[in-house]
């Protein structure tokens, strides 16, 4: 929902025609994030025979308290009112144009003149790369389907959308980080296509992709000027998710740190603070040992 629609007023003392109400219960929904002491409305377009008793009025005052300003809420929201335009406001900052994902590309394996190159690029070993590719992906660029691996992250989608969603969406956007909301593999494409139909740029940043699972929202730092640009790429073919990790590993000043195979400085730089949760720096001694 990009804009709030009524035809009439909606709320106490209002002309509350059905559809107008289900408008607004809609709308409510989408922002509930601003409103955290309300829950989820039914979408039903009815205030009930005592409106002052109606979740949704509770829901609107609650609106024009937090968001609004309004020290007396009134609990109405009169046609291009107030109350009206915030909506609206908050509506279009968090509805972007319509976007969809990059067809499937070239899946073919690196080959090993590729990890070479690369290697002496940053003047690391070939196992020290290889270390890194298997444990952010298992040492696959894609799924079966040809669709680059990702994992979305609930918590990210969360923080680049202010919350907006997390009570309407908990399933993808979470304030906190929160294992059990994976789902693993090709199913990861349904949190973040559902994602997308909210959000698509904050969607496609909140996702890790390709062999090396570099987070959406450090495409500058792998060498795009956009977050779709990076994705592209990751769509694009594996040799162009090569480039992307060369180019973050560089410009997040890492490089010093797989040329000395300083596993826990570069698990620190590249994984986030909290890398020793899920041992990265023990996990990445024991894959480069493995390919040395």
């Amino acid at each position: 929902m990009a804009k709030l629609q009524i035809t009439q007023s909606v709320g106490l003392g209002g002309v509350n025609k059905p559809n107008d109400i289900k408008a607004v219960q809609a709308a409510l929904n989408q922002l509930l994030g601003l409103i955290p002491s309300t829950n989820k409305l039914v979408e039903d377009g009815k205030l009930g025979s005592k409106p002052e008793n109606s979740k949704t009025v509770a829901a609107i005052k609650a609106f024009q308290n937090k968001v609004v300003g309004m020290v007396r809420p009134d609990g109405k929201i009169d046609t291009n009112g107030r109350s009206h335009r915030k909506f609206n406001e908050k509506l279009t900052a968090n509805v972007v144009e319509s976007y969809k994902l990059p067809p499937i590309g070239n899946s073919d394996p690196l080959l090993e003149s590729d990890f070479e190159a690369v290697a002496k690029q940053l003047g690391c070993e070939v196992a020290a790369i290889k270390a890194v590719a298997e444990v952010e992906s298992s040492g696959d660029a894609f799924f079966s389907n040809g669709r680059p691996k990702i994992l979305f992250e609930a918590h990210i989608f969360s923080k680049l959308t202010k919350r907006v969603f997390d009570s309407s969406h908990p399933d993808i956007s979470s304030r906190k980080w929160n294992r059990s909301l994976y789902v693993g593999g090709i199913a990861e494409y349904k949190r973040l296509e559902k994602a997308i139909t909210l959000n698509s740029n904050a969607a496609i940043q909140s996702a890790s992709w390709g062999r090396f699972q570099i987070m959406g929202f450090n495409y500058k730092l792998a060498g795009f000027p956009t977050a779709e640009r990076l994705v592209s790429a990751m769509f694009g073919s594996e040799r162009k998710q090569l480039n992307a990790f060369v180019s973050f590993v560089d410009k997040s000043h890492l490089t010093k740190h797989i040329q000395s195979k300083d596993w826990a400085a570069f698990a620190k730089g590249y994984n986030g603070s909290q890398y020793q949760v899920n041992k990265y720096d023990i996990k990445l001694e024991k894959a480069y040992k493995k390919y040395a």
